[in-house]
């Protein structure tokens, strides 16, 4: 009889310990997902602010940039590699005097942001319809010459989706720093129109920015 009743105990004991186990690999596994979910609604806005600090404090997850404009189609490039070794800035001077600057940055995300200066295009900065618009004429125009590891050509299609999307509203609700995901997998892609400015009476500046992440 007492035999019996230690068996019973150690039983107990053992299924308190089991149960106990799957409680704490539960919890472990629904604060993996609810990071999983925060870093994955992470603004490109945040990336930019915090990564800067990131970089030098870890190893990235990212590798080192590499040029992505392909040198056969616009001669005039020049690349270089920051300090940081992760981050670079590729220019392109265009024939018609027009300039592309690309940074090429993050760290947990790869970013690729391309500035253009252009005089090719002049209009209010509010009118969103024109800029939209132009911006993918302006990245249309460079596509062939581009050797990158993100899809911009995708991009390109799902940010005039959206820009199409607006046209039963006279494209009022168009915006700047929207975040338009293309991706079709786990690891999460968006473009976003970032900023336009005038630089001069004939001269634009125009930011459009393309990101995969977190890696």
């Amino acid at each position: 009889m007492k035999y019996l009743k230690i068996t019973n105990y150690i039983l107990i004991l053992w299924l308190s310990i089991g149960l106990l186990a799957c409680n704490s690999i539960v919890g472990r596994e629904k604060n993996s997902s609810e990071k999983s979910r925060t870093s994955d609604s992470t603004s490109l806005n945040s990336i930019q602010s915090t990564e800067s600090k990131t970089i030098t404090t870890f190893e990235c997850v990212r590798g080192q940039a590499e040029p992505i404009i392909k040198k056969e189609y616009f001669p005039n490039t020049t690349f270089t590699l920051q300090a940081d070794s992760i981050t670079a800035i590729e220019t392109v001077q265009f024939d018609n005097g027009d300039k592309l600057t690309i940074k090429n940055w993050g760290c947990e995300y790869y970013v690729l942001t391309f500035n253009f200066e252009t005089t090719q295009f002049q209009k209010d900065t509010t009118d969103l319809k024109f800029w939209y618009q132009s911006t993918i004429q302006l990245m249309t125009s460079i596509l062939a010459g581009l050797d990158a590891p993100i899809d911009i050509k995708k991009g390109l299609t799902f940010l005039e989706s959206y820009y199409l999307k607006d046209k039963k509203n006279n494209f009022k609700n168009l915006k700047l720093e929207e975040e338009i995901d293309f991706a079709d997998n786990e690891i999460r892609s968006f473009v976003t129109l970032d900023r336009i400015k005038q630089i001069n009476k004939k001269t634009f500046e125009v930011s459009v920015s393309f990101a995969v992440g977190p890696l």
